[in-house]
């Protein structure tokens, strides 16, 4: 099997990390392999902002798993993973970044059509490309909820995140303390091939 293809099927998401810090050459491999990503128009709009800020981290991850639980229901059963429980599954896991080290926040244009689709491929090749590194990733949502309040305000100055630019995606980044955990089987009819007859 082509290497990139095994690393895409192989890639899981991880929610049990090491304190250990990403080396800084690899990190740049892997955020450089980031912004390789197809973009609408050749714009290249996505901005991809790095925190290895442990508290700044914590509370970011805190205030995301709050906005978690405000959009569901207090007895919802969401059963994401066994191995890799997720704040969904378990209400006792504090941060929505599972205490990754380096946490990748995406951020692109308010009112462009294409924000959400270009984050997204951005942080495909980021979480493909730190697999192939033996890197665990996560990809965490309610970017927008993260920064709502003052403190999330604060920390988009001190970042330097221009005005007009809305937050997509968090990944969290870092070695894991775990064994790769299975994938799930994949669902059957999920793929329709329309063929000349």
């Amino acid at each position: 099997m082509n290497e990139v293809i095994k690393c895409i099927k192989e890639r899981r998401s991880i929610r049990k990390y090491l304190k250990k810090q990403i080396e800084e050459d690899r990190l740049d491999e892997i955020l450089e392999a980031g912004i390789y990503a197809p973009n609408a128009g050749g714009r290249q709009s996505a901005l991809v902002v790095v925190s290895q800020n442990e508290e700044v981290n914590e509370r970011l991850g805190k205030i995301n798993r709050g906005a978690f639980y405000e959009s569901v229901p207090k007895n919802a059963k969401l059963g994401v993973s066994k191995d890799q429980p997720s704040i969904a599954d378990d209400r006792n896991i504090k941060s929505a970044f599972y205490g990754a080290p380096t946490v990748i926040t995406l951020f692109a244009p308010n009112n462009y059509l294409y924000t959400y689709a270009d984050c997204a491929v951005v942080a495909q090749n980021i979480m493909i490309s730190a697999h192939s590194l033996g890197i665990g990733s996560c990809m965490v949502g309610r970017a927008d909820k993260t920064f709502e309040g003052e403190y999330g305000n604060d920390i988009l100055k001190e970042w330097g995140v221009e005005e007009g630019y809305i937050p997509t995606y968090h990944i969290a980044l870092g070695y894991y303390e775990c064994e790769l955990p299975q994938g799930k089987e994949r669902k059957e009819g999920r793929i329709k091939k329309i063929l000349n007859k």
